[in-house]
C-alpha cells in the first residue's frame, strides 16, 4: 500500500501561484509571504510528491512535465475545496435563518405561540419549523436531527442527549387565589394532606415525585381527579375542585391564570426546571439563542 501524502493547502496554493507566474518573487508577493517561505513551500511539495516540479534559473521558474500534470490535478482539488467552503457557508447561513424545535404540549398552547409571534416580528426572515408532539417523540426528533432542540420538563436518560435548564423552577401547588393555601406565606407537602388532588396521567414522572413526597408526610396518593392535559387540570383547579402539583411556569399564559396562584412547595423543595434538550456535542445556532432568550424574557414578564 503506497504511503499517504502529507500535503497542505498552503503548499498546493504556493505551487499554483508559482506555476502561473513562473517567478518566485512575484509568486511570494501574490501569496503575501516572503520569498524564502514560498521557496520552502514549493520544496516541501516536491519532496512529498517525490518529483521535481521546477527547473530554477536566476530569473524564472521553468515548470517540468510533472508540474504540468500536477497543476491539472491541484486545480481540481483547490476548486473542490473552494466549492466545499461555499457550500458549508451557505449551509451555516441557512441554519442561522432557521428555527426548528419540538415542544411539550403543556407549553405549546400557552407560552410558545406568544413567544413565536414576537420572535417572528423581530426576525421575519427566519423560517420556523415547530412540532407539538407527545413526550417520546420530542427527543426522537432531536436525535434524528429533524429539529435542533426540544423544550420540555422531563429528564431523559439517553447518553446522546444533553439538557440545559432554560428556566430554573420548582414544583408548586396550584390553587385558586381565595384558597387557604394561597394565603400561606410558606406551603409544605404536609399542607396537602387533606386537599383534593388532581393527577396528570401524562405527567407520570411528576406524579411519581408527588406520590413519593406525599408518602414521606404520611399520605397515600389517591387523586380526586385524573386527567390527561394540564389545561384540563387548571380548569378544574379554577373551579375550586382541587389542586394540582406542577412546575410553576406551566401556569403562566394559561387562560385560567388570572384566578390561580402557584405556591412553591417546601419540605422538601423539588426543582423542576424548564429544560432545553439537544444532541450531545451540538452547538446551538445564534438564531436559537435569540429565541430561547425571548422565552426567558417572556417568563420574567409573567413572573
Amino acid at each position: 500500500m503506497p504511503a499517504r501524502l502529507n500535503i497542505t493547502l498552503r503548499q498546493m496554493r504556493a505551487f499554483v501561484e508559482a506555476y502561473r507566474l513562473r517567478n518566485l518573487t512575484h509568486a511570494a508577493e501574490a501569496q503575501h509571504v516572503t520569498q524564502s517561505a514560498m521557496s520552502a513551500l514549493i520544496r516541501q511539495f516536491e519532496e512529498e510528491l517525490g518529483v521535481q516540479l521546477f527547473e530554477r534559473t536566476p530569473r524564472v521558474l521553468r515548470p517540468t512535465k510533472a508540474a504540468d500534470e500536477a497543476y491539472r490535478q491541484v486545480e481540481i482539488i483547490l476548486n473542490n475545496v473552494d466549492t466545499l467552503g461555499i457550500h458549508m457557508r451557505d449551509h451555516a447561513e441557512q441554519m442561522e435563518r432557521a428555527l426548528a424545535f419540538t415542544c411539550a404540549p403543556a407549553l405549546s398552547s400557552t407560552l410558545v405561540p406568544t413567544v413565536l409571534a414576537e420572535f417572528k416580528r423581530r426576525f421575519p426572515e427566519v423560517k420556523i419549523l415547530f412540532h407539538d408532539a407527545a413526550d417520546s417523540s420530542l427527543i426522537q426528533r432531536v436525535l434524528s436531527e429533524d429539529v435542533e432542540f426540544s423544550i420540555g420538563f422531563f429528564e431523559h436518560e439517553p447518553e446522546a442527549v444533553t439538557r440545559h435548564p432554560l428556566v430554573v423552577d420548582h414544583l408548586c401547588v396550584v390553587c385558586t387565589k381565595d384558597s387557604p393555601l394561597a394565603k400561606r406565606k410558606r406551603v409544605t407537602w404536609e399542607d396537602l394532606r387533606e386537599v383534593p388532588l388532581i393527577n396528570l396521567t401524562r405527567g407520570t414522572q411528576v406524579q411519581q415525585i408527588v406520590s413519593d413526597a406525599l408518602a414521606r408526610v404520611g399520605r397515600t396518593y389517591w387523586p380526586a381527579y385524573e386527567v390527561m392535559y394540564i389545561h384540563t387540570a387548571l380548569a378544574l383547579v379554577a373551579q375550586g375542585l382541587g389542586v394540582v402539583v406542577v412546575p410553576g411556569y406551566l401556569v403562566k399564559g394559561s387562560p385560567h391564570e388570572v384566578s390561580l396562584v402557584a405556591k412553591q412547595l417546601h419540605d422538601p423543595t423539588i426543582e423542576r426546571s424548564l429544560l432545553v434538550h439537544t444532541r450531545q456535542g451540538h452547538v446551538l445556532s445564534e438564531t436559537t439563542h435569540a429565541f430561547l432568550d425571548l422565552v426567558r424574557e417572556h417568563l420574567q414578564r409573567l413572573a
